[in-house]
């Protein structure tokens, strides 16, 4: 499979978004929440079953809970980071250890991080937040590309039109 997350096709689409946690209930309000707001939302129970679902469906941000068994959120997320680095993260934890979050912050590059309990005004803007910087981050790219595209182009027409004048120099 691709390694890098598919853009989306429609713009119009939904953003899809993937809730990652241990806890059925997080998971069931996490996507009540969403869902309400028009986004596509896909449920994990853990960190292997993240991956597994990354690998098959295209993700624009994945939500995923610190302390998971099996696989924590710091190591999920700098797995995503790395193998879907257009795909945003954040970081749902539901204790303090600063050091921890720290760890989740630099391993897997996050965009921001929640704690439970969250404040639902706060967990939507922070996505809608997340994918407005992803969707700035992909056209920035596509403007760079353009960029030097046409940049060849004005070299390629600049060198042309100094070969004409180098021949009509010579024949003059």
């Amino acid at each position: 499979m691709n390694a890098s997350a598919p853009t989306q096709a429609d713009p119009a689409a939904p953003a899809t978004l993937l809730c990652v946690d241990d806890e059925p209930n997080i998971l069931s309000a996490l996507r009540r929440l969403f869902r309400a707001r028009g986004y596509r939302v896909l449920l994990a129970e853990g960190g292997a079953e993240g991956l597994r679902i990354l690998e098959q469906e295209s993700v624009d941000l994945v939500i995923s809970d610190m302390r998971m068994p099996e696989m924590d959120g710091a190591h999920f997320l700098a797995q995503v980071r790395a193998r879907w680095p257009d795909t945003m993260r954040l970081l749902l934890t539901g204790y303090s250890d600063i050091q921890s979050i720290q760890d989740a912050i630099n391993c897997g590059e996050i965009y921001r991080y929640i704690t439970k309990p969250w404040d639902d005004n706060d967990i939507v803007l922070l996505v809608r937040h997340a994918l407005e910087r992803r969707a700035l981050e992909q056209d920035k790219l596509r403007l760079e590309a353009l960029t030097l595209r046409q940049n060849e182009q004005l070299k390629s027409l600049n060198h042309n039109l100094e070969a004409q004048r180098s021949r009509r120099a010579r024949a003059s």
